[in-house]
C-alpha cells in the first residue's frame, strides 16, 4: 500500500466522453531502485556494524525481525535483505558458520516459558525494517521482549523508510531511540531515509562524557544508492566509539543498597560492597547517588511484579543493587548479575543451651562407668602385687593378702607407704603401678578443675528436626526459602516463616537468644553481631551462596565491571578483604570483649 502523495495526471481535454486518467508516479518511489538502494546499504553498514568478536568460540546470533503489512519500499527492504542474509549465511565454504540467523515475526506472539532456558544463546545483533514508530514499540512490546533470546545489551540496526517522514529526520529519530532506551537498549544505529536512495546514519547517544544520560541522535554519515559515506576505513573507528567503547566518567548513577553488615552498613558509607562501589567508581571515574534502606532483595509475585529492591530496580528507580544478594534462577533470568566477589555460607542460628549446674556437672566425673573401670583396675593391680610378693623372696610380713591391697590402694591415689621391695620385679610393678597412680590423679584433678571453671552446657539443639520437635518456630528472608522448594526439603518449605518477624535484624536475634524462634542467617552477618556469642549456629550449613551486585539488562558497564572484579580476584584483593573482616570481627572483637 502507497501512501498518496503529489502525482500527475494525464486526461483529455477534447474529449469529454473519455473517462480514462493516467497516473504518473516518480519511478524511485515503487521502482526497485528505492528498495534496492534500502537493501545495498542495510548491507554494506551491517558488514562494518556486525564484526566477529575473535574471543568468541561459537557463532554470532543475527535475529530478522520481520514485520507484516509494510509500506512500500520498506516491505520489499526487509524480504530483499532477509534473502541476501539467507544467501551470505548458507553459501559459507568454510567448516564454521559464523553466524546463525534467527527470525521474530508479528505473526505469533512469543512466550520464553515454553523453551528451556539452559544453555540458551542470546541474540548478539537484531536487524529491523519499520516504516512507523507505532510499529517499532508494538513490535518490542508483544514479540521482542517476551522471546526467551532476548538480549538488550546486543547491536541494534533499524532501518526507517517512510515517504511522510523523510523531513523529519531530527523528530523521529529521537523518538526510536526514546523507544529503544525504554527497553534498556543503549547500542541502536539507524538508517533514516531521506529520500527514495539516501539515508542519513544516526546513532544512539546516550552514555558519554559532556551530557551523560541524556539522549541524543547523533548524525555520523550517509549512504547514497548502497554506498557508505564516509568510506569503510573512516568508518570503522567511529563505530568503535560510538556503539562499543562506551565512557562512564562523568555519568551519575543510582544506587539502592540494603543495610546488611558487614556488606552495607546503616550509616550508608562503611561496609565490605560498598568500598568495593567506591573502587569501582574511582576506577571509572563515575558519580553516585546512594540510597540505603531496609528493604530486602525481593522476589517474584504471581503477577510477574517484584517487590524490594528488584521492585525499585525494575522501575527505573535504581541502576544497580547491592545489600549481600545472591540471584537466584528468577532473578538471573530477569536481571544482569556482575562476577561472584564474594561468598557467603547460611546455617540456622538458634539459642545457646542453658549452663549445666555445677552438681550436674560433677556428675560427668564420678559416672558409673568411670569407678567400675578404676576399681576393676585396682583388684587386678591387687591380685598381681600379692602374687608378685608371695612367690618373690620379699619379707615374710610384705606377703599378707589384706597388706597388699592397702598398699595398692595407697600407691593408686598417689600416697606414700612405708613400703620397699626387695625384689627388682617387684620395684618394676610397683614404679609402674605409681605411674599409674600418678596418671589417674592427675587426670582426676584436672577434671574436676574444669568443671568447676567451666561446667559446660545442658543439651544443645543442633538439627532442624529437634527445633520443630521442641516446637520453636524457623524462617528467614523471603528470598531463602525458594532454597527448599525441593522433595527432600518440602516440609522445611512449608512450615518456613518469611514475616518481619524471621528477618536476621537485632531485634529479632534478641528473640532467638530467648529460644522463641529460630532464624536462617548468614555467618558473616552474624560475625559481626555483638550477640553472636549467645547463640549457636548448626554445624553444617544450609547453602553457600555468591554475593552479587543485580542491575537492569542492557546496563552498558558490566564488562567494565566484571574486569575490574576479575582483577582484583586475581591480585587477591578480594581475598584479603575477606580475611581481614574475618579477623576483626572473630579475634580483635572477641579480646576488646574480655
Amino acid at each position: 500500500m502507497m501512501w498518496w502523495q503529489p502525482i500527475w495526471a494525464i486526461v483529455n481535454p477534447n474529449n469529454e466522453t473519455a473517462n480514462i486518467v493516467v497516473y504518473l508516479r516518480k519511478p524511485n518511489d515503487m521502482g526497485p531502485r528505492s528498495w534496492i538502494a534500502g537493501v545495498n546499504c542495510l548491507e554494506a553498514f551491517s558488514e562494518l556494524y556486525f564484526q566477529r568478536r575473535e574471543q568468541l568460540t561459537r557463532s554470532l546470533n543475527v535475529v530478522s525481525v520481520q514485520a507484516y503489512n509494510l509500506t512500500t519500499p520498506a516491505a520489499q527492504i526487509q524480504l530483499g535483505y532477509l534473502k541476501q542474509l539467507n544467501e551470505f549465511i548458507g553459501q559459507n565454504y568454510t567448516d564454521r558458520k559464523y553466524y546463525q540467523l534467527r527470525v521474530i515475526s508479528d505473526a505469533k506472539v512469543y512466550n520464553g516459558s515454553y523453551l528451556n532456558r539452559q544453555g540458551l544463546v542470546l541474540a548478539d545483533y537484531y536487524v529491523i525494517v519499520i516504516d512507523n514508530v507505532t510499529r517499532l514499540s508494538y513490535l518490542l512490546r508483544r514479540h521482542m521482549l517476551p522471546s526467551i533470546s532476548w538480549n538488550p545489551g546486543a547491536k541494534f540496526l533499524v532501518l526507517y523508510h517512510n515517504v511522510n517522514d523523510r523531513n523529519r529526520t531530527e523528530e523521529t529519530a529521537m523518538e526510536i531511540f526514546a523507544e529503544m532506551q525504554r527497553a534498556f537498549v543503549a547500542r541502536v544505529a539507524l538508517l533514516y531515509a531521506t529520500s527514495a536512495t539516501k539515508y542519513s546514519l544516526l546513532a544512539l547517544r546516550y552514555y558519554h562524557e559532556s551530557n551523560c544520560r541524556a539522549l541524543t541522535a547523533l548524525p555520523f554519515g550517509q549512504c547514497n544508492d548502497g554506498k557508505l559515506n564516509p568510506g569503510a576505513a573512516a568508518m570503522k573507528p567511529m563505530l568503535h566509539k560510538y556503539f562499543n567503547a562506551f565512557n562512564a566518567k562523568n555519568c551519575t548513577f543510582h544506587l539502592c543498597a540494603s543495610i546488611l553488615a558487614p556488606y552495607v552498613e546503616s550509616d550508608c558509607i562503611e561496609g565490605i560492597e560498598m568500598k568495593l562501589i567506591g573502587f569501582l567508581k574511582d576506577r571509572l571515574k563515575f558519580k553516585l547517588n546512594q540510597t540505603c534502606s531496609y528493604d530486602s532483595r525481593g522476589v517474584e509475585d504471581e503477577f510477574n511484579e517484584f517487590s524490594g529492591l528488584l521492585g525499585k530496580l525494575d522501575k527505573k528507580s535504581c541502576d544497580f543493587i547491592i545489600g549481600g544478594f545472591y540471584p537466584d534462577n528468577d532473578v538471573a533470568e530477569k536481571f544482569w548479575v556482575t562476577d561472584c566477589y564474594l561468598q557467603d555460607r547460611y546455617t540456622w542460628f538458634v539459642k545457646l543451651a542453658n549452663p549445666r549446674p555445677i552438681w550436674l556437672a560433677l556428675c560427668s566425673i564420678f559416672d558409673t562407668s568411670t569407678w567400675l573401670s578404676l576399681i576393676g583396675m585396682l583388684f587386678i593391680s591387687w591380685m598381681f602385687w600379692y602374687i608378685f610378693v608371695t612367690l618373690l623372696p620379699e619379707p615374710r610380713k610384705s606377703k599378707d593378702f589384706s597388706l597388699t591391697g592397702i598398699n595398692n590402694l595407697a600407691v593408686v591415689i598417689c600416697v606414700s607407704v612405708n613400703e620397699r621391695p626387695f625384689c627388682h620385679a617387684s620395684r618394676i610393678c610397683f614404679l609402674a603401678l605409681t605411674l599409674y597412680g600418678l596418671n589417674v590423679s592427675t587426670t582426676y584433678a584436672s577434671k574436676l578443675i574444669s568443671v568447676l571453671t567451666d561446667p559446660g552446657l545442658m543439651h544443645q539443639l543442633d538439627s532442624l528436626p529437634e527445633v520443630v520437635a521442641a516446637g520453636i518456630p524457623f524462617g528467614g528472608s523471603e528470598e531463602s526459602r525458594d532454597w527448599f522448594e525441593n522433595e527432600e526439603d518440602q516440609w522445611i518449605f512449608d512450615n518456613y516463616n518469611d514475616s518481619l518477624d524471621f528477618q536476621p535484624t537485632s531485634t529479632n536475634l534478641e528473640a532467638v537468644r530467648l529460644g522463641e524462634r529460630v532464624i536462617l542467617s548468614s555467618r558473616m552477618y552474624m560475625l559481626q553481631n555483638k550477640i553472636v556469642d549467645d547463640l549457636y549456629a548448626f554445624q553444617q550449613n544450609v547453602f553457600s551462596s555468591p554475593v552479587q551486585m543485580i542491575m537492569k539488562p542492557g546496563f552498558p558497564f558490566l564488562f567494565e565491571f566484571n574486569l575490574l572484579i576479575r582483577r582484583m580476584r586475581d591480585f587477591g584483593i578480594l581475598e584479603k578483604i575477606n580475611d581481614d573482616f574475618r579477623y576483626n570481627n572473630t579475634y580483635l572483637n572477641r579480646i576488646h570483649r574480655m
